[in-house]
């Protein structure tokens, strides 16, 4: 079994470093200077590895260290006061969490599909090897980020953070081995069932807020949890081990993720998600009547995939809908969260900025644009013409907005009875606060269609290819995030939005006009 690992890991790495110098030859200053001769370059490639090793390290560290500090952030900004115990129960929900949406065994890329299929691995060990691995790279992950903010941050007890360690460490493999039987009894993985995903997740999450009401998750309990995921993660562990027909496991996932075909099975639950389905292809004639040019192309591209878009916009409809009645029934009730719902108001109004950033449908839109539409028109000239492209976006901004509107509408209506319910603002605030929800759909919706035309980032399997849109998307989202330190009165941040807004579209009709001739391409 060491040997596979070290094998895989070794393959692991030999694909990165062939992958990175790939990516080196395509630049233009070094691709007539990087010939085929440093593909034998054994030193050269030792380099790389080791780069490549210290990368990942890094990277891994980063995504923990971070994972680490929003538990921080959230306690330290909505339960100051009972930090300690509102960062272990937000914890320890969250790893509930990630046990059913973090399985990493049934996971498939390249690298499993070059050790099983084309090295002949035994597929146990191989199973086996990714399961020791996993185990070991979380436990010292999780020890550094346990150890270093509930240690030297939070003061706490040590028999509190080596609680979290080993529920942490026993926690996964229930995840896995569940993951496991599902897909063995049902084919298919549970998270593509979303009747099932959102009924697990959804409840889970509203946990996490129970801190907001003085509940957690006391030591006692904790220690129970512990106990009772310790025995259930080591018999899990035991199955795992253990298990049987792991070979016709992973040639049925192999067959699913299409791995050849640079569809792992994160891309390949991405494209289900922007497919269209066969009755979603009938178009009634009333729909295209009195239509043509880019109206009718964008008329039928957008009711082929009005279930895609609507379906999204309707769920998260359906989740602020249930918050608000939560909000206003502890207003109603007159309980203490009155006091704070009426802070928040009067204090964070900024927020809403980041609120709306996660509820606006933008990044599915154009995905579904590039699968389904573009990743064909672009290799037509024509399709890449300034006004073509401007005549388009123009007709897809409208058609964005629209689907946005739907969850804005329904945080503006939610606002605007819950400031009636608080009784301390007049008619113009709320009409205000309104408009300001309402132009950061707009915002939203905008911004994210821009950076498709300016950076498109996809290849034909809709995977990311352009660092410069991850930094962009990046980029948003700090800044949407540091709104909500700012303190500000709805008047004055309502007008700003409002403002920002006009200007930002005009400053993206120019820029698709202007740039995306060039920057709208295929990869």
């Amino acid at each position: 079994m060491i040997r596979t690992l070290k094998k895989s890991l070794d393959i692991d790495l030999t694909y990165s470093a062939n992958s990175f110098i790939f990516i080196l030859r395509k630049i233009p200053i070094l691709k007539d200077l990087i010939t085929d001769d440093i593909y034998k370059s054994y030193n050269l490639k030792r380099i790389i590895r080791f780069i490549m090793i210290f990368v990942n390290i890094i990277k891994k560290s980063i995504l923990k260290f971070f994972y680490f500090m929003i538990i921080f952030m959230i306690t330290y900004q909505l339960f100051f006061e009972s930090i300690i115990q509102s960062s272990y129960h937000i914890y320890i929900i969250l790893t509930i969490i990630g046990m059913f949406i973090n399985n990493k065994l049934l996971n498939i890329t390249k690298k499993d599909y070059f050790s099983i299929s084309l090295f002949r691995m035994n597929p146990l060990d191989y199973f086996r090897a990714n399961l020791v691995w996993n185990q070991i790279s979380n436990l010292v992950l999780n020890s550094l980020c346990i150890w270093l903010f509930y240690r030297f941050l939070l003061m706490s007890p040590f028999k509190y953070y080596v609680l979290l360690i080993i529920l942490s460490f026993f926690i996964r493999p229930i995840g896995e081995y569940l993951n496991i039987l599902f897909f063995k009894k049902y084919k298919y993985f549970w998270y593509s069932n979303t009747k099932l995903y959102f009924g697990i997740l959804i409840p889970l999450l509203g946990l996490c807020f129970l801190p907001m009401f003085n509940i957690y998750l006391s030591f006692s309990i904790m220690k129970i949890l512990t106990i009772v995921i310790t025995i259930l993660g080591i018999i899990s562990l035991y199955q795992l081990w253990n298990i049987n027909n792991v070979k016709l496991i992973y040639q049925r996932l192999f067959q699913i993720t299409k791995i050849m075909s640079n569809k792992n099975d994160k891309d390949y639950y991405k494209q289900a998600m922007v497919d269209v389905r066969d009755k979603d292809k009938i178009i009634h004639s009333k729909k295209i009547e009195g239509k043509k040019g880019f109206d009718l192309f964008n008329t039928i591209f957008f009711e082929r995939h009005k279930e895609i878009l609507n379906r999204s916009a309707r769920k998260y409809s359906f989740i602020i809908i249930i918050i608000y009645i939560v909000l206003g029934c502890l207003i109603i009730s007159g309980s203490d969260m009155k006091d704070s719902i009426n802070s928040f108001y009067h204090n964070n109004i900024g927020c809403f900025v980041i609120i709306m950033y996660f509820i606006n449908r933008g990044a599915i839109i154009t995905q579904a644009m590039f699968f389904n539409c573009d990743h064909a028109m672009l290799t037509y000239n024509y399709y890449r013409q300034s006004d073509n492209l401007l005549g388009l976006f123009k007709q897809r901004l409208l058609t964005v907005t629209r689907v946005n509107l739907g969850p804005a509408l329904v945080v503006s209506l939610g606002n605007s009875i819950i400031l009636l319910l608080l009784g301390n603002y007049n008619y113009l605030t709320i009409i205000l606060l309104m408009l300001f929800i309402l132009s950061l759909s707009v915002f939203f919706s905008v911004h994210y269609l821009v950076i498709y035309y300016l950076f498109q980032p996809f290849n034909k399997d809709l995977e990311v290819k352009k660092l410069s849109y991850s930094f962009a998307t990046l980029f948003t989202y700090i800044i949407s995030y540091q709104m909500i330190g700012i303190s500000v009165n709805i008047l004055s941040i309502s007008m700003v939005g409002l403002i920002c807004t006009i200007i930002y579209v005009l400053i993206a009709l120019f820029l698709v006009y202007r740039f995306a001739p060039r920057t709208f391409k295929l990869n």
